[in-house]
């Protein structure tokens, strides 16, 4: 059995039209070779394994006309933005347009209608999207106010080392444009918008920290500061922590599963938390458990015994 004729290099990676390889002089048999897998209509790729949502999307972007873009929880994961653990098993396609006739009609995609100016659209990688703002405002559909929050936290987030991973460069937006965005926004969700717009802060790294921060002042307690250097420890680095009480000492952190499951990087924070405690701060570590419903009773009794062992008083 001969082997299939070699793609043209920029069809050999990615998915690609069948339109655009036609066009390029491949020809019908060779696109209805068996090591080519059709994952939409009119679409070839390599492989026919699809492992996430972005590779769903990368599969479908051939056949983007040129005013359609992919929107809602699809452009959500093209611009790596926190989603809750519900939507991890979707893999509909969003797909939206502002011509009312051009509506995409293909199975596991859902089409809308998203006019300029509220909706604004960009190039990401090698297909169109909602811009991230754009994102965050058709997501105030779906998402709970405390989701929203932990989205916007995450589009004005400045990490603290370069992400090197990210689809565009951090931040993805300043909090002027937030504020100026939600109040040109005419679309369902608004009000749910201009509440979180108030709860958005710069500096939270995870949507756990978000939730967390949003937890405490909920209860009832100050507003701790976000991502902060921790001076005057007798560590050889200058550790900086989650959330902080430095009137009061009290350190508070969410601790990600990752931290248990790398060893040197447990040791590096069993050795980083005693230097915090040796400086005489207190130190509240909040897992998995503790933000769920049954759980954050016992976090907010644990944060607010610390506050007032330290001397403070509601």
């Amino acid at each position: 059995m001969s082997r299939p004729h070699q793609l043209p290099a920029e069809f050999a990676l990615r998915p690609f039209s069948v339109r655009a390889a036609e066009a390029s002089g491949v020809g019908k048999r060779r696109l209805d070779g068996g090591d080519l897998a059709a994952p939409y209509r009119g679409v070839r790729m390599r492989s026919a394994k699809i492992e996430s949502a972005v590779e769903q999307a990368a599969a479908y972007a051939p056949r983007l006309a040129a005013d359609q873009f992919f929107s809602h929880t699809t452009a959500a994961r093209l611009w790596q933005l926190p989603l809750p653990r519900r939507f991890s098993a979707d893999d509909t396609i969003h797909v939206a347009t502002a011509n009312r006739v051009n509506r995409v009609r293909a199975t596991g995609v859902t089409a809308h209608r998203l006019c300029p100016p509220t909706h604004r659209v960009v190039l990401l990688g090698r297909a169109r999207a909602s811009d991230a703002v754009s994102t965050w405002l058709q997501l105030a559909s779906i998402l709970s106010i405390d989701d929203l929050v932990a989205v916007g936290d995450a589009l004005v987030l400045v990490p603290v080392y370069p992400d090197t991973h990210a689809p565009a460069l951090r931040p993805y937006a300043l909090p002027e444009e937030l504020r100026s965005r939600v109040g040109a926004f005419r679309g369902p969700g608004k009000q749910k918008l201009v509440a979180a717009l108030e709860l958005v802060r710069l500096g939270c790294e995870s949507p756990k920290e978000t939730l967390l921060r949003l937890l405490i002042i909920r209860s009832g307690m100050p507003e701790p500061a976000i991502n902060v250097l921790i001076h005057g420890t007798r560590s050889s680095f200058v550790p900086r922590v989650d959330l902080v009480y430095l009137t009061w000492k009290v350190i508070v952190e969410y601790d990600g599963q990752q931290h248990r499951e790398d060893s040197e990087l447990y040791e590096r924070d069993q050795q980083r938390a005693a230097d915090l405690r040796a400086a005489g701060f207190t130190l509240v570590t909040v897992r998995k458990a503790g933000l769920t419903r049954a759980g954050r009773h016992r976090t907010v009794t644990e944060i607010r015994d610390a506050l007032i062992a330290a001397g403070w008083r509601a």
